[in-house]
C-alpha cells in the first residue's frame, strides 16, 4: 500500500506530506483546488513523462516521494531484476525529481534508476482509472482479454502454439512453390545445357584425347610417310635395320665364349631386336589406317563445343563435369517437385484442422465465459443506476475467414449493449455515454473481471454525472474494493466521500502572496464540515444531513 506521500513545489503545491491508511481515501475540495495535481505527482512518482510544467513557477526543481509497504510479495522479480532491496524488509521508497527544463532523475530507497524502474514498479502496483480509462473498454483486444481471464492457459497456449504451427507450414508450402516456380524459369536452360554437356561425351582427359585425333588427322599424310619409311628402314630393305643386327649378333655368338664383354653385347642386341620387332606393327597398324575426313571433322567440331563449353561456364574439364553432375541431380529435383508440393498441401492442410479444431473450443469457452461475466455484473449494474442497460458478448466463430485467424484463434468477440430491456443489441460505444462507460468499467472491477488490479487502485471523479442512491452505490462498491486493496478517490460527491475510512481535503490559500494548493487528513468533526460544504454550505441542517451520511457510510454493507 501507499502508506506516505511527499510533495514539493510541484505544480500549486509548495510542501505536502500525508500519511495514507489501507482502505478507501478520498480526496475532496473545490474545483480547482488541485485534485487533478495530485493525480499527476502520483504518476510522476510511477514514473510518468515528465513535463516542466510540474514545477513551481520561480522553482528549478520539484519533487515527488512516496513510500510503499508490503512490497516483497508483488514486487520481488522487479526488485531482484534491477538488484534493489526492500527498506526494513519489506518496504520502498520511491523518489522523482523533475527539473524546470523538463529532465528528471528517479531513485528508489535513495539509489538513482532509470524512470523505467518506476514504470515497472507502476505497472504491478498502481492501478490508474481516469475519466477517460472507459476508451479501453471498446478496444476488441481489451474485450477479449476480460473475457480469456477465466480460460485455462492451456487451452490458450494450445491455440497459439497451433497457429505458430499452421504459420511454419505456411512458410514451408510458399518455400516450396517459389522453388518449384524458380525451377520452372530455369528448367529450359538447365535441360538445354545438361543436354550440350551429355553431348560432349565428357570424361576425364577427354579433351587431351580429342587433340589428339585432331592434331593426327590434319597431319595424316606426313605421319604415313614416316611411319613407311621407318618401316622400311628397319625390314622392309635389303640390307635392312634388323637384317644387319642380326648379321652382328650371329658374328658375335661365334666368339662370345672368348670374352663376358661379347656375351653382354650379343644379350643387349637381342634386347633391341626385339623393341625393333615390337616397333614394326605398330608401324603397320599406321599404315592400315584410311584417311577419314568425317572422322576429323567430327573430332574437331566436338574439341570446339568443349572450347565453347569451357569459355561459356568460365571453368576447367574437371568444372564442367560436376557441373553436369548439379544439373542432372536438379533436374531429378525438378521431376520430383511436384510430389513435394502435394506432401506439404497434404500437411498443411492437416495442420490447419488441427488450429481450426483448437480454435473452435476456444471459441466455445468463450462463449461460456461471456455468459458468465455478463452474470457476474448484473447485480452491479443494477445499483450502479445501470438497471436497463442490457449486455452480452457476441462471439462468433470465423472458420471460414482466414483474415480473422490468429494466434488469439478464430472468432470475433465484441460487446453488445441495449439501453433498454426490448431495444435491439448496439455495439457498446453506440450505446453507452461516458459515464456509463465509466460505472461499466467500476462493475467490471468491482466483479472481479479485471483479475490483475494491483494493490493500489486510484479512480479519479469516476463519479462524475451521477447522483443521489447511485452515488452511494459508487461509494458502497469503491469501500468494498477497499477491503481487498487501497483505494485512492478523487471525488466531489459527499455520498462517495461517506463511504470512504479516511478523507483528506485539497485547497487553496494564499501565503506570502501566492497562491498554493494544500492537502489536510480530516479528523472526524472536520469531515463533517467538509461534507457539509460538499452538500452546498456548511450550516446546521447540512452538518447533520453530513452527519447521517457519515453514519450510514459507516455501516455500509459489502456489495
Amino acid at each position: 500500500m501507499l502508506s506516505e506521500l511527499h510533495v514539493r513545489q510541484f505544480a500549486l503545491i509548495e510542501d505536502v506530506q500525508i500519511d495514507l491508511a489501507s482502505g478507501m481515501t478520498v480526496f475532496s475540495g473545490e474545483t480547482g483546488a488541485g485534485k487533478s495535481m495530485l493525480v499527476d505527482a502520483l504518476g510522476a512518482a510511477f514514473g510518468a513523462r515528465a513535463s516542466s510544467d510540474w514545477v513551481r513557477h520561480g522553482f528549478d526543481k520539484a519533487e515527488v516521494s512516496i513510500v510503499l509497504g508490503g512490497v516483497r510479495e508483488v514486487l520481488g522479480g522487479v526488485l531482484a531484476e534491477y538488484d534493489l532491496d526492500a527498506v526494513d524488509g519489506n518496504d520502498l521508497v520511491l523518489r522523482r525529481v523533475i527539473r524546470a527544463d523538463g529532465s528528471s532523475r528517479a531513485y528508489v530507497n535513495g539509489s538513482p534508476v532509470p524512470a523505467r524502474v518506476l514504470q515497472d514498479i507502476g505497472r504491478l502496483m498502481l492501478d490508474m482509472h481516469g475519466q477517460h480509462e472507459h476508451q479501453s473498454l471498446l478496444r476488441p483486444e481489451f474485450q477479449r482479454s476480460l473475457i480469456d481471464a477465466t480460460i485455462p492457459d492451456s487451452l490458450k497456449s494450445n491455440v497459439a502454439a497451433a497457429w505458430r504451427s499452421l504459420l511454419e507450414e505456411r512458410a514451408a508450402l510458399a518455400h516450396v512453390l517459389e522453388s518449384r516456380q524458380r525451377g520452372v524459369r530455369e528448367e529450359a536452360w538447365m535441360r538445354e545445357e545438361c543436354a550440350r554437356l551429355k553431348a560432349l561425351e565428357l570424361y576425364e582427359g577427354v579433351s587431351i584425347e580429342l587433340q589428339q585425333q585432331v592434331d593426327a588427322g590434319r597431319n595424316y599424310a606426313q605421319i604415313v610417310d614416316a611411319a613407311a619409311q621407318s618401316l622400311a628402314v628397319l625390314e622392309e630393305e635389303e640390307d635392312d635395320v634388323r637384317s644387319r643386327l642380326a648379321g652382328c649378333v650371329h658374328a658375335l655368338q661365334a666368339v662370345a665364349d672368348f670374352r663376358p664383354e661379347i656375351g653382354e653385347a650379343v644379350a643387349l642386341l637381342d634386347q633391341v631386336d626385339a623393341l625393333l620387332g615390337e616397333a614394326a606393327p605398330a608401324l603397320r597398324s599406321v599404315l592400315d589406317d584410311e584417311f577419314d575426313a568425317a572422322e576429323l571433322q567430327a573430332a574437331e567440331a566436338r574439341l570446339m563445343d568443349l572450347h565453347e563449353a569451357l569459355r561459356r561456364n568460365q571453368t576447367d574439364e574437371a568444372g564442367l563435369l560436376a557441373l553436369q553432375a548439379d544439373l542432372e541431380d536438379k533436374l531429378s529435383g525438378l521431376d520430383t517437385g511436384v510430389w513435394d508440393e502435394d506432401a506439404q498441401r497434404r500437411k498443411l492442410a492437416q495442420v490447419q484442422q488441427d488450429f481450426l479444431t483448437r480454435a473452435a473450443e476456444l471459441t466455445a469457452a468463450r462463449v461460456a465465459s461471456g455468459q458468465k461475466l455478463v452474470k457476474e455484473l448484473r447485480p452491479f449494474l443494477d445499483r450502479l443506476a445501470l438497471a436497463g442497460m442490457q449486455l452480452e458478448v457476441e462471439v462468433c466463430g470465423l472458420p471460414e475467414d482466414e483474415s480473422a485467424w490468429g494466434e488469439h484463434g478464430a472468432d470475433s468477440l465484441v460487446f453488445m449493449a441495449a439501453s433498454n430491456p426490448g431495444e435491439p443489441f448496439r455495439e457498446l460505444a453506440a450505446v453507452a455515454s461516458g459515464g456509463e462507460m465509466s460505472r461499466l468499467v467500476l462493475a467490471l472491477k468491482g466483479c472481479g473481471a479485471m483479475r490483475a488490479m494491483p494493490q493500489i487502485a486510484v479512480f479519479d471523479e469516476v463519479d462524475t454525472g451521477i447522483g443521489g442512491e447511485t452515488a452511494w452505490c459508487v461509494g458502497e462498491l469503491l469501500a468494498s474494493m477497499g477491503e481487498a486493496r487501497q483505494v485512492l478517490v478523487i471525488s466531489h460527491l459527499p455520498q462517495v466521500a461517506a463511504c470512504a475510512e479516511q478523507q483528506v481535503h485539497i485547497y487553496k490559500e494564499e501565503r506570502q502572496g501566492r497562491t498554493v494548493s494544500a492537502l489536510k487528513a480530516l479528523d472526524a468533526v472536520a469531515r463533517q464540515e467538509e461534507l457539509a460544504r460538499m452538500l452546498g454550505g456548511a450550516n446546521d441542517r447540512s452538518r447533520e444531513h453530513a452527519m447521517e451520511m457519515l453514519a450510514r457510510g459507516a455501516q455500509r454493507g459489502a456489495v
